[in-house]
C-alpha cells in the first residue's frame, strides 16, 4: 500500500539572489532556518527561473510552461483566464489549495473590473477561488505600497489614521534614488508582511481538515525594493560585512547597447523605452550617482529584510514539526527571480540575464520521499516544479509541460535531468526581446533583430565579465547554443488539427 500523499507547501519569495542565504555560501546573511531547511534536504546549486520579471515567472512557476506558450510575457497584464496551473490538478485529485501573500497573476495597475489583484481597492478582495486555489488571502506590492489585498485590509484595521499615513511614508536614509536606497520604516512588526504570512500560515495549518492533503502557497512581498526594514527590528545585517557590487569600471563596454544606457539612467529617452517604462527599471535611475555608504546601507538593508523572512519562515517549519506534519511535507522555498543589487553596475531587474538575476535559490526538504544533506549541482528549471509535484502526489504528467520530474535526480535514480534552461524576456514586444540558453558551462543570449548579443564561458568567467559574442574562436559553439534555442522555440508553433490529405 502506498504512503498517504504528502502535504505540499511552496514558499516564493521575490526578488531573492542566491547569496542572500548561509546555505549558497553567504557568510554575512544570517539565515540559520533556512540554511536548516536545506542541510535536512537539499539545496539546488544551479536552478533557473524562466523570466527576471515577477509575472511572467511566477506563472511558469505553477503551470510548468514555457513563458511563450503560456502568455503571460510581462507585469502589467493578466494571465489568459484558460491558465492551468498545478493548484487545478491537485484539488481536482482531492488536495485543499490555498494561497497566502502574493502571486501577481493579474495586474496591480488595473481598475478593479479589470484585475483581482487591482491595488486601487482597499477593501473588499476576492477570497477565491483563484487560477486552481480554492480560496487565498492576497497580499499586493511591496513595503510602504504593498498595504493593499487583505493583507492591507488587516493592517488598516489595527491602526488609525495618522499611524497608517507614518508607515505609508517610510524615510529615506539616501539623497539619492536609485531603487536600491534603504528606508526606515515605522510599520510595528507584528504588522510586517513577512509576519502575517506566517501568521496565517500556522492559522491555516492548526484549523486544517488533516483527512486532505494540502498544497499550501506563502508569497512572501520581500526582498523586493524598496528596502525597508521597520525600526522595531533589531536583528540587522551590518553594512561594514557587506561586499561592494561586483562592477568592474569599463565592463558594460562589450554588452548590448542598453546595458550602458540603464546605467546611465537613460531608459526613458533611448530607442530601447517601450509602450511603458521598462519592467523593473522604472523610468530609470543614474546608478552612476550612489556613494559607496549609500550602496552598503542598501544592500544591508535588503540582506536584512531576508533575514526577517528567515526568522519567520523558522516559525512555520516549527509548527510543521510540533504538528507532526514534517515528515510526509514537501517543502519548496524558492524565488520568482533575483536582484542584480549593484552588480554590473545595475540595479534591481530588467532584461538582463546575469546569473544574479536568473539564477535562484531553491531549496526542498521531504524526510519520506528523498533523503537530506544534498547539493544538487545539475541544472534544474522552475519548470520542473510542476511536474516533481506531481510526480511526489502520486499523479500522473501533465500533457505537454515543458519541465521534467526531477525525483529521480533527488533520489539518485539519474544524474541530471536536462542539458539546459531556458529564461526569455519580452520588454516590450516591438523593443527588446531576448532569449537565453544556458548549460552546465556556456550561456547564449539571443536578441531578437538584433545582430549583437552575448556569450559566456562560465568556466573560464563565471562572473559573466567577458562577452564572446564576436569572438570566432567560439563562433562554432555560438552556433550550437543557437541551435538549443531554434529546437526549443520552434515545437510552441501553434497548429491547428489536420483532418484530411487537402
Amino acid at each position: 500500500m502506498s504512503s498517504p500523499r504528502p502535504n505540499i507547501l511552496l514558499v516564493t519569495t521575490d526578488q531573492q539572489r542566491t547569496d542572500s542565504l548561509g546555505c549558497y555560501g553567504s557568510a554575512w546573511a544570517g539565515t540559520p532556518h533556512l540554511d536548516a531547511l536545506a542541510a535536512g534536504g537539499i539545496c539546488c546549486e544551479r536552478a533557473y527561473t524562466t523570466n527576471p520579471v515577477c509575472t511572467p515567472a511566477r506563472v511558469s512557476l505553477f503551470t510548468g510552461l514555457q513563458v511563450s506558450r503560456h502568455g503571460a510575457w510581462n507585469v502589467g497584464l493578466n494571465a489568459p483566464e484558460e491558465t492551468r496551473t498545478v493548484a487545478h490538478r491537485l484539488a481536482e485529485q482531492g488536495y485543499r489549495t490555498h494561497n497566502i501573500g502574493k502571486m501577481h497573476f493579474q495586474a496591480f495597475g488595473s481598475r478593479e473590473d479589470q484585475s483581482v489583484e487591482a491595488m486601487s481597492r482597499t477593501e473588499g478582495y476576492s477570497s477565491g477561488p483563484y487560477y486552481g486555489f480554492q480560496s487565498m488571502e492576497l497580499a499586493l506590492g511591496h513595503t510602504h505600497y504593498g498595504l493593499r489585498g487583505h493583507y492591507g485590509e488587516w493592517v488598516r484595521s489595527q491602526v488609525n489614521k495618522e499611524e497608517l499615513e507614518r508607515i505609508e511614508h517610510p524615510s529615506p536614509l539616501s539623497p539619492v534614488f536609485f531603487g536600491g536606497e534603504a528606508y526606515d520604516w515605522e510599520l510595528p512588526l507584528r504588522l510586517h508582511n513577512s509576519v502575517w504570512t506566517a501568521d496565517r500560515a500556522i492559522h491555516f495549518l492548526g484549523q486544517h481538515d488533516r483527512t486532505l492533503p494540502f498544497f499550501l502557497t506563502l508569497g512572501f512581498q520581500d526582498p523586493h525594493h524598496a528596502h525597508c526594514v521597520p525600526l522595531e527590528y533589531k536583528d540587522r545585517v551590518s553594512p561594514e560585512d557587506v561586499p561592494l557590487p561586483d562592477f568592474d569600471e569599463g565592463e558594460l563596454e562589450d554588452k548590448p547597447p542598453h546595458f550602458a544606457v540603464a546605467r546611465r539612467g537613460e531608459l526613458e529617452t533611448s530607442v530601447f523605452r517601450g509602450e511603458y517604462p521598462m519592467a523593473g527599471q522604472g523610468g530609470g535611475a543614474d546608478f552612476r550617482r550612489p556613494s559607496a555608504a549609500e550602496i552598503r546601507l542598501g544592500r544591508a538593508y535588503y540582506y536584512t529584510m531576508v533575514r526577517l523572512i528567515d526568522q519567520q519562515m523558522g516559525r512555520v517549519l516549527q509548527y510543521l514539526d510540533e504538528a507532526g506534519l514534517a515528515d510526509n511535507t514537501l517543502v519548496i522555498f524558492t524565488s520568482d527571480h533575483g536582484e542584480l543589487l549593484g552588480d554590473h553596475g545595475l540595479w534591481m531587474k530588467g532584461p538582463f540575464h546575469y546569473e544574479q538575476l536568473v539564477r535562484v535559490p531553491l531549496l526542498m526538504r521531504w524526510p519520506r520521499g528523498f533523503a537530506g544533506g544534498q547539493r544538487v549541482k545539475p541544472l534544474v528549471s522552475h519548470l520542473d516544479l510542476v511536474p516533481t509535484i506531481l510526480a511526489a502526489a502520486e499523479l500522473p504528467p501533465e500533457p505537454g509541460l515543458d519541465g521534467f520530474n526531477a525525483l529521480p535526480l533527488f533520489q539518485g535514480k539519474t544524474t541530471s535531468i536536462r542539458d539546459g534552461a531556458m529564461i526569455e524576456c519580452v520588454d516590450d514586444p516591438h523593443k527588446l526581446r531576448l532569449k537565453t540558453y544556458v548549460t552546465a558551462d556556456r550561456k547564449l543570449t539571443w536578441y531578437h533583430g538584433h545582430a549583437w548579443g552575448e556569450f559566456y564561458d562560465l568556466t573560464k568567467d563565471p562572473r559573466e565579465k567577458v562577452n564572446l559574442w564576436n569572438n570566432p574562436a567560439y563562433a562554432a559553439e555560438k552556433s550550437v547554443m543557437l541551435g538549443h534555442i531554434l529546437e526549443k522555440m520552434e515545437p510552441l508553433e501553434k497548429r491547428a488539427p489536420r483532418d484530411c490529405y487537402a
